[in-house]
Formats: C-alpha cells, structure tokens, sequence
C-alpha cells in the first residue's frame, strides 16, 4: 500500500524528535508553505530555501531524485540549482528527469557554466556556448532562468571572464538568444574577486556565495567585503555553504537546518539559502525550518561566536585549500 502523506510525516516527526532544535510539528506539516522573498532589483519571487542539485544527484536513484524534487516543489521549494559538471552530468540529467511533464514551469531553474580550471582548459565564451546547450539537453528544457558563472576563483579568473572572447560575452549572447534569463556568478575563495567582478562592468543579477556561521569569523569575509557591493548594484544574495559544503557539522551537532535558515535569512539581502537535500524526509525538514522567525543581528553576532569556540570553522569544507564543489580536501574531522 502507498504511504499516506500523514503516515509519512508521522514517520518523519518520530524520525526528528531527537532534535528539538527543528521543533518539528506535524499540524504545520502538513500545510507546508515555503516564504518566498524577492529576487534583487527584479520584482520576481523566490522561494528562501534552493534545491541543491549535486545533492540531488547523490540520491539513491533517479526515481528517488525525482520523488525528492517533486515533494520539494508540493511544499513551495521552486529554487532549483545545478552546474554543468555536478557528478559528471548526472545532476542535471536526474533534475531534467524530475521536472519533465509539465514541473519544468514551476521551479526557477539555475545551473551553472563551468569554465574554470581543468573543466574547460580553453575557458571562453565558445566552450561556455557548448556547455549551455549541453545543460539544456539535460534539464530538458529550452532556457533558464538563471545561469552563472561558476566558482570564481581569484582575480586572475575575474580578468579572463571580463578579456575578449571571455564568459561574460556567452552570457550577453545566451540572453540574447533567449536561452536565459538572469546571469550571475559563484564562488567561495576570495571575496575580493566577487568585487572585482562586481565592478568590472558587467551587471549581473545574481551572486551565490558563502552565507555560513561556520565560516564567518574566518579569513573568508564573505558577508562583510562582499555584501556591501551587492546591496549597492541591488544584486540578488544566493546562499551556501550553511553545512560548511558536507554534513559533518550537522552531524555533530554544530548546525541544523532552523539555525542554518535562521542565519542565513537574518540578512535582508538573501533571497535564497541552497541547501542539499538527497533524502526525502529533509525537504520537510527544510520547508519547516524557512518558516522560523530570522535571527536578529545580536543573535546571529552570538551563534556566530559560540560556533567559533566551538571550532566551527574546522568543519567547513569550503574553506579548505583547493576546495571544489563535490569534495572537500585537506584534513577534516571526523
């Protein structure tokens, strides 16, 4: 017999009363609804919390990816993020697997160009072409609503994006043709790149960046250096790295998905936190903790310091040298 959606939650509330810190209630459960906030300078809506597509891609089948997609998009979670090289395309072939008959219309769907480092040696604005028409086979779609430039590493990434023939001028041509909607870039190296990039010219839409307590006190000063210029050009704020880029923080018992949110959200400037969620149950989890109440600055200056002491940054794998999205390097706690 197929599990009703209260059997389920009722499964799911015994699963996470270990965790009070969720405060998991069924009643709320069962009338999920995911607040929305606006997407930068544009009037569009999106949801807080982001699907995570590389997380997605790790789930244990495609049927499972799709339940998971779809169950995220029944409780409002209609951000949908990937990247042209997550799990060597699987990501986005499982995401266009999830939302293929008629679900394509109701997510903001995002991926990602991926012309640093030894993903495309030649780098530029034809592989970037390539690599879209690629992404949209994939997804099964004929555009996005947001493509980005992926993971910024340094400036030296920031001068090549902006020379002839360079990234920026697939955006310019992709948006031209149609094929996208929004344009942005990622990182979560150096904040003085986001800047240049920033101020090098081009307007984008969207950044996607570090928005974590773990990482916040560190060298990596995202939400100080970087913020400010976003707020000046009204730049949408795309949240990551909440987890730190794994579960280990989560796992000891560092973070959760309500204080993850809670963080995150307390700056008005976040539009969307992206969190991976390869298991059903934490689409749930997630849909409930977006609706707390943020932080408020002096509680968000305190959570920061105490995970500090804790040793929270120890669990970041962003802030790992050489650090890629799909791994961590370096060594790590257990």
């Amino acid at each position: 017999m197929k599990p009703t959606r209260r059997g389920f939650l009722k499964t799911v509330a015994g699963a996470v009363g270990a965790a009070p810190l969720l405060g998991f209630d069924l009643a709320r459960a069962e009338s999920l609804s995911v607040p929305k906030r606006k997407f930068g300078r544009h009037d569009e809506m999106v949801s807080v919390v982001g699907l995570g597509g590389q997380t997605l891609g790790a789930a244990e089948s495609i049927e499972e990816a799709r339940r998971i997609a779809r169950h995220a998009i029944d409780v409002g979670i209609t951000f949908f993020d990937n990247a042209w090289d997550y799990v060597g395309g699987k990501a986005e072939e499982w995401m266009g697997y999830a939302i293929a008959d008629g679900w394509r219309d109701k997510v903001f769907l995002m991926t990602k160009v991926c012309t640093h480092g030894k993903a495309l040696p030649e780098g530029g604005k034809e592989g970037a072409m390539k690599m879209l028409e690629e992404s949209l086979k994939r997804l099964g779609t004929d555009h996005l609503d947001l493509w980005m430039i992926h993971a910024i590493k340094d400036v030296a990434e920031v001068e090549k994006a902006y020379g002839p023939g360079g990234v920026i001028e697939a955006l310019e041509l992709a948006k031209k043709q149609g094929k996208i909607r929004y344009t942005g870039f990622t990182g979560h190296d150096d904040p003085e790149a986001h800047v240049k990039l920033l101020q090098g010219g081009y307007s984008f839409d969207a950044t996607l960046m570090p928005v974590s307590a773990l990482g916040a006190l560190s060298s990596r000063k995202f939400e100080q250096v970087v913020m400010p210029e976003l707020v000046k050009q009204n730049v949408a704020v795309l949240g990551m790295k909440g987890f730190g880029g794994s579960k280990r923080a989560h796992l000891h018992g560092l973070v959760n998905p309500e204080t993850v949110l809670r963080y995150s959200l307390s700056y008005p400037q976040v539009c969307t936190h992206l969190i991976g969620m390869d298991k059903y149950p934490f689409i749930d989890e997630a849909a409930l903790a977006s609706a707390k109440t943020p932080m408020t600055v002096p509680e968000r200056e305190a959570f920061t310091v105490a995970l500090a002491r804790r040793g929270g940054a120890d669990y970041a794998c962003y802030l790992q040298d050489g650090y890629r999205d799909g791994g961590c390097s370096g060594t790590m706690p257990a």
